[in-house]
């Protein structure tokens, strides 16, 4: 143990010598502070942004004019997604995934107002996020400071000097994992604190649930991260011959992690499962409503149908005998035939994309960047699982707008009568504000199982392999 310790001694007082290291820590922690700094200035505005539009739009649908409910229904309003916590530490698709929905009868909109599409083509390269300097440059930062931790010892002759005086190969290696760890820690040690404190701080104010434990896990999640580029740094010094080979194939491995292998999943699955275009996608919902989904009847027989039912149910020979507005239960069955399409086509939309992203999380096994930046967007909410929670809760409002809409037509009015029967502010009240809360921590790991495991997977083949390695290096007898 007390080895170990000198040894961890001498390669933080090694490292913290060279100025390559020490410039390349101030930038990066300049970097995440701007990048924090920046996401939660971006979080604030938009948190307030949200929430005026809310209100105003609020205003807006309890104070129209009194007109016909279903005349509302196509009035309509709008919700707006809020921003999490997290987003502000990663930002994940929200840029490109839109922040507000337009809501009417028998339509179901595109999210709109997508950031993304106020920048430059360069925005397919990421924004600055803390997220981003997690995932990208503090790896490049280990690279550089773990890179020679075994070929300057063998460049100078130090390391048969070691191993003469009975220090293992592995325990020089554990010195040497732990010294580095010790000092990117040190860094982001503060980093962390604040994180816990802040969260804690806003655990019951945000719609993301479990926010601590969120952060706590994203914290473990980013230390195995950290992990597994010091212990694989450190196994390719150990191999090298020399500090430049080793340099060239540390740097070749992060390109290959961090953009060849994510760029070529992606091609991957859009080109074995691709997506429809919007025009597509539409066009089939629209010609399946007029003509029926497998086996169903068309919308004319639809309609009669329901006019049959309802003829026999009330006993009466004409719609103008019910006691209730027939067009009202019309409307609504349109709309519920309408949902029940829109749902198979959705879901057969999530299928294509949860093929495509499965193809991502089995090449985590090739790059723990994958794994750690799905893992991140997971927690953070910023992910595309989130954009479909929100999806399905804003299409579930919406039905139950147009429901009670076409409802009150049904039941307060008579066959015939339209703009004769209006509504007034009693029913529009009827309808409760839009609230939304994210996925729960326990979906998510499941979403990200796959990637839980290859990062775990990592690290213990990292690990092996360094020990299987030092078991083959016989120690040198002074």
């Amino acid at each position: 143990m007390k080895v170990l310790k000198l040894l961890i001694k001498k390669e933080i007082k090694i490292a913290l010598r060279q100025r390559l290291i020490r410039i390349m820590a101030i930038i990066i922690i300049l970097l995440l502070s701007t990048a924090l700094w920046a996401g939660y200035i971006t979080y604030k505005q938009q948190q307030e942004n949200v929430r005026l539009a809310q209100e105003q739009r609020r205003s807006e649908w309890l104070h129209q004019i009194d007109k016909n409910p279903h005349t509302a229904a196509h009035y309509g309003t709008f919700v707006f997604k809020p921003k999490t916590l997290l987003s502000l530490f990663d930002f994940g698709l929200d840029t490109f995934t839109g922040t507000s929905k337009y809501l009417e009868a028998h339509y179901q909109h595109e999210f709109m107002f997508r950031p993304a599409q106020e920048y430059s083509s360069t925005i397919r390269f990421g924004q600055l996020s803390a997220a981003l300097v997690f995932q990208l440059l503090i790896p490049l930062l280990i690279i550089f400071l773990s890179f020679n931790s075994f070929t300057s010892e063998k460049e100078n002759g130090t390391l048969r000097l070691l191993m003469s005086q009975h220090v293992s190969y592995s325990t020089i290696a554990t010195g040497k994992i732990m010294a580095n760890l010790l000092i990117l820690f040190s860094l982001l040690i503060p980093f962390f604190t604040l994180a816990l404190i802040f969260s804690g701080s806003y655990a019951n104010t945000d719609v993301i649930q479990n926010l601590s434990f969120r952060v706590l896990l994203l914290l473990a999640l980013y230390v195995l991260y950290i992990i597994i580029f010091v212990t694989l740094s450190v196994w390719v010094s150990m191999l090298s011959k020399t500090s430049r080979n080793s340099l060239l194939v540390l740097l070749s491995v992060w390109v290959l992690f961090t953009v060849i292998v994510p760029k070529a999943s992606t091609n991957i699955g859009t080109q074995t499962t691709p997506l429809p275009s919007l025009k597509a996608f539409r066009s089939a919902i629209a010609d399946d409503i007029k003509n029926g989904l497998d086996g169903d009847l068309s919308a004319p027989e639809r309609r009669k149908e329901l006019e049959k039912t309802y003829l026999e149910k009330y006993k009466k020979d004409s719609l103008h005998q019910l006691p209730l507005n027939f067009l009202g239960i019309s409307l609504q069955a349109g709309e519920d035939y309408a949902g029940k399409v829109y749902d198979y086509h959705w879901r057969k939309l999530e299928q294509t994309i949860e093929k495509q992203n499965s193809i991502s999380s089995w090449a985590s096994f090739i790059s723990p960047y994958i794994a750690i930046r799905n893992l991140s967007m997971g927690l953070s909410s910023t992910d595309v699982n989130a954009y479909f929670h929100f999806h399905k809760h804003t299409e579930t409002y919406r039905r139950n707008l147009v429901k009670k809409m076409n409802m009150d037509l049904a039941e307060n009015s008579r066959n015939g009568e339209f703009f004769e029967y209006k509504a007034d502010e009693n029913l529009w009240k009827t309808i409760t504000p839009f609230t939304y809360t994210t996925t729960s921590v326990k979906r998510v790991i499941t979403y990200y199982f796959i990637e839980i495991i290859a990062i775990i997977t990592w690290i213990l083949l990292l690990l092996l392999a360094i020990y299987s390695y030092s078991k083959k290096i016989k120690p040198i007898y002074a």
